[in-house]
């Protein structure tokens, strides 16, 4: 009954969903009447709590609306309910179902992350760019000190790396450069944060599919990243918001951060990277009807000897189905 997007959360942030779904489809048999659900999950203290990371507003309001909002509905917290219980009595006290405890094991990466600023060593600031400037595309990254006010590293990047992108690979660098230290981490990208709090521990063990059941975008970038979170002696992160004003060291860090990353991405020397993909494919050679080929002949396309089919410039042409998958 849950869609896909739903299966991409960790089990008591489903729970939410089916508890919702549930009571719409009991409505149909209540006529308003009052409804008490008895579940094992603190479904209110979730959606109050944890539930803002991977619900969007829009889920949000839906599931307060039908699971809070609702006088007449009664939420009801029983761990007796799982039927092989009854095999053995009554459960020991401290096996006690705890959402948040469990939510909190599901998605953290390693036990002694913090999201709040550690009281001693390095801070650093990390941001990553991907604009377009006079119809090119141009990348970059950069990590500041934050004690100094000095960048400590920032270089350009492929052109094709979406923002999300640079900015995950500025905290992977920030990461190593931690290594056997000390350090908070300052970011304003949600997506970075994101893998390391949120969804990067459910995608590793996953095997890096998202919920659709396909191979994630950049998943060697976030292998690395999960790998680099192993490297500080102890590591904070912390998101704060982008593009503010005032002169506080975290906005003028983060500031700073924003600058040089653009900065690299404009001025900085082009590189050639590449970060490989577990159990890579190799591209198969793309097939073309015969009505294809002809509208390939037609803008310049001549096939090799490899049977590809290229442009005087050197591009491979693609059919449909290779250009989906890519």
């Amino acid at each position: 009954m849950l869609d896909p997007v739903s299966h991409s959360w960790p089990v008591c942030i489903q729970a939410i969903a089916a508890t919702a779904i549930l009571v719409e489809e009991s409505r149909k048999l209540t006529f308003g009447g009052k409804l008490i659900v008895c579940t094992p999950h603190a479904v209110r203290n979730v959606l109050n709590q944890k539930a803002e990371k991977w619900l969007t507003d829009s889920r949000m309001l839906k599931y307060e609306a039908i699971l809070i909002d609702s006088d007449d509905l009664t939420l009801e917290v029983n761990r007796s309910l799982n039927p092989a219980q009854f095999l053995y009595g009554e459960p020991a006290d401290n096996l006690i179902h705890n959402c948040l405890e469990i939510i909190q094991y599901q998605t953290k990466v390693q036990g002694d992350l913090e999201e709040q600023a550690l009281s001693e060593g390095e801070i650093i600031y990390v941001d990553g760019s991907s604009r377009c400037l006079q119809g090119k595309r141009m990348s970059g990254y950069a990590v500041v000190d934050g004690k100094n006010m000095q960048t400590i590293e920032k270089e350009k990047l492929p052109s094709n790396w979406s923002a999300r992108t640079c900015e995950s690979y500025a905290l992977k660098k920030a990461l190593e450069y931690l290594a056997h230290k000390k350090g908070t981490i300052y970011t304003d990208s949600r997506y970075a944060f994101g893998v390391v709090y949120t969804f990067g521990k459910i995608w590793e063990e996953r095997g890096l599919l998202n919920s659709r059941g396909k191979g994630l975008v950049h998943e060697g970038l976030i292998l690395e990243i999960l790998e680099a979170l192993k490297l500080p002696e102890e590591i904070a992160i912390v998101h704060i918001k982008g593009h503010q004003r005032g002169v506080t060291p975290e906005i003028r860090g983060n500031n700073l951060a924003d600058q040089e990353a653009k900065d690299a991405a404009e001025n900085g020397a082009e590189r050639v990277m590449l970060i490989l993909t577990p159990n890579e494919e190799k591209l198969e050679i793309p097939k073309f009807s015969e009505a294809e080929k002809k509208e390939l002949n037609k803008i310049g396309g001549e096939q090799a000897e490899s049977g590809k089919w290229k442009l005087p410039d050197g591009r491979q042409l693609l059919n449909k189905i290779l250009a989906r998958k890519i």
